[in-house]
């Protein structure tokens, strides 16, 4: 490579950075504005947290979410989250998996109380074991269509294995 090259390749991958930056901060300006807001005291924000912190092994995330303290508005990489599981469990009752007030609606969030019937329909979803089974066929689907028909392993038990990475980017779809 040539040191051109080499120079051409470098302003092509800091602005490829930059772009990502910008993308990055619109989609947290997006997350922020579709944030619950209100007055949250801790004790609401960590019953939420803890309810979401469930749901993530269903999705294929091993690491837990860390505790925030009392907020008018949730993190935007929280309301992330709350958005792949709400529009999972969407997907849930549509399919007839989930009863209808198994619903995530965010934008009805004013206070405590919206915080932790939130936690406790996450709680109820978490546990289901038709919504375990819904996800775990959903995912199979999308990872066998991304990965196509060549790479799309059975295991013994006749359900469908995909990696982490398709797992997220399949419900954050």
């Amino acid at each position: 490579m040539t040191p051109d090259e080499k120079s051409d390749l470098d302003k092509m991958r800091a602005t490829a950075m930059t772009r990502q930056g910008e993308v990055e901060e619109t989609e947290d300006e997006m997350y922020a504005e579709a944030s619950p807001k209100g007055r949250f005291t801790a004790k609401g924000t960590t019953a939420l947290v803890e309810a979401a912190n469930r749901l993530l092994p269903l999705f294929g995330i091993e690491e837990k979410y860390d505790k925030f303290g009392a907020a008018t508005t949730l993190p935007p990489e929280f309301v992330r989250l709350l958005t792949m599981f709400s529009k999972a469990i969407a997907d849930a009752v549509d399919a007839g998996i989930l009863p209808e007030d198994a619903v995530v609606d965010l934008k009805v969030v004013t206070d405590d109380a919206g915080l932790q019937g939130l936690a406790g329909r996450m709680n109820m979803v978490a546990k289901s074991p038709g919504f375990k089974k819904f996800l775990l066929r959903k995912i199979t689907e999308r990872g066998a269509e991304e990965m196509g028909e060549g790479e799309y392993t059975e295991s013994p038990e006749g359900e469908g294995e995909v990696d982490t990475d398709t797992l997220f980017a399949s419900r954050m779809a």
